[in-house]
């Protein structure tokens, strides 16, 4: 028997959001600033909001555990 302690981690674990510099930087190359501080502003309210879905299409954004096998970066 687990905990509830044990699977709220867990899910927390599964949801949590990462997110890449680099890759972000890569990706915005030759944007325009203020369209770069648009792009980082909405990836913001998405995290602070939790919707893992809408950050999934980022590819600079990986949402569970990018050290587990069987994830895709999104």
């Amino acid at each position: 028997m687990t905990s509830p302690v044990d699977s709220s981690a867990e899910v927390g674990r599964r949801n949590r959001i990462w997110f890449f510099p680099q890759k972000f930087w890569a990706a915005t190359k030759g944007m325009p600033e203020d369209q770069v501080s648009s792009l980082m502003a909405e990836v913001e309210r998405l995290a602070a909001a939790g919707d893992v879905q809408a950050l999934r299409k980022y590819p600079f954004v990986f949402v569970g555990d990018p050290y587990k096998s069987g994830k895709s970066a999104a």
